[in-house]
């Protein structure tokens, strides 16, 4: 079975996923909450790795549903590193799937043995099976809307808000 792992923050920047934007100060959080809905239909594990954390390392708070949330150590490494670094210590380097448009990192990890795939590619294997115009099913929206909020537990809550700070924080 294959491990995907996706460059988050180029996917977020991909622009392909409605609701979901570079500039929103969450966007890590929709990305993770986004890809933990669709995981059924890949039924393989999702590493989404993002630059920047404080202080790096896989988060409990965001990781669940077959989603790992890992941050790269800020100013200490970047997700491409971190991407690279897995696929290197990889048992199975060919079981090993990169997500990203980024051509560098693509390349690099092919290198090593990855197998590699842009983010349209990969959106399109999250897409739920078109279904033929007389089909009775009822259809699946592919907008990915946030009517409610997802439920945190009080320490998942704790440990995000610890993480990435709050508004009564200083």
């Amino acid at each position: 079975m294959p491990t995907y792992l996706i460059d988050g923050h180029n996917l977020i920047g991909s622009n392909q996923i409605p609701g979901i934007s570079i500039h929103q100060e969450d966007d890590e959080y929709r990305l993770v909450m986004w890809l933990r809905g669709r995981q059924p239909r890949l039924r393989a594990p999702m590493v989404v790795v993002f630059d920047g954390g404080i202080p790096g390392g896989t988060s409990r708070a965001l990781s669940g549903g077959g989603v790992t949330a890992v941050f790269a150590a800020q100013y200490q490494t970047d997700a491409d590193a971190v991407i690279l670094r897995r696929v290197e210590k990889a048992r199975s380097r060919g079981d090993m799937v990169v997500v990203t448009n980024d051509a560098a990192l693509r390349d690099r990890a092919a290198r090593l043995g990855a197998q590699v795939m842009r983010a349209d590619a990969f959106l399109k294997r999250l897409a739920p099976p078109s279904r033929s115009a007389g089909s009775s099913s009822v259809v699946e929206s592919e907008e990915p809307v946030f009517k409610e909020k997802p439920s945190m537990s009080q320490a998942e809550l704790e440990e995000f808000l610890r993480l990435f700070g709050g508004k009564d924080q200083a």
